[in-house]
């Protein structure tokens, strides 16, 4: 589920209605035209002081909270100007374009290193050999988590191996 928006339904249809606008302006790269036509129909539309004070009228308000108003405003418009610039974030077009290769190639490719002989020793003698050794461990109570249950039957592997003929090995 995505995560909760600060704009209203409302407020999200009016800012989308104003995106081609801001494209424009963008394609000139003449922002500074355009956050103050976006700010007065937003702040005309949308006032900050309904939002922080909804029974006070503007005219009634203490300086302190006219204070509070001005940061409302200020913290407003970055958010306005934040939302704009992640939806239309040129960074993010064509990133497919880019790839050389997709999730099939990827998907195909061995990613793997080669297996070392006491892992290879460990996958063919493990029930026989191992097995009974780690068991008898964890009976003895010298192993408290499976963590430690792979390590020793790593450790045992590399001592059996080194104990084992040449034809083994």
């Amino acid at each position: 589920m995505p995560p909760a928006t600060w704009a209203s339904k409302e407020q999200t249809l009016w800012l989308r209605e104003q995106l081609p606008t801001y494209v424009e302006f963008a394609k000139e790269g003449q922002y500074t035209q355009f956050w103050p036509i976006l700010n007065g129909g937003w702040f005309g539309k949308y006032p900050e002081h309904a939002v922080l004070f909804p029974d006070i009228p503007e005219d009634l308000l203490s300086p302190e909270q006219v204070s509070a108003v001005e940061e409302a405003k200020t913290a407003r418009k970055v958010q306005l100007q934040t939302w704009y610039r992640w939806r239309t974030n040129g960074s993010k077009k064509n990133r497919s374009l880019k790839k050389t290769s997709t999730v099939f190639d990827n998907a195909l490719q061995p990613k793997r290193c080669a297996k070392t002989e006491a892992e290879i020793y460990s996958k063919m003698y493990y029930d026989e050999c191992i097995k009974p050794l780690v068991v008898a461990e964890a009976e003895a109570g010298n192993v408290a988590t499976s963590g430690k249950r792979v390590a020793l039957g790593r450790k045992f592997s590399k001592e059996l191996l080194e104990d084992e003929s040449e034809d083994v090995k």
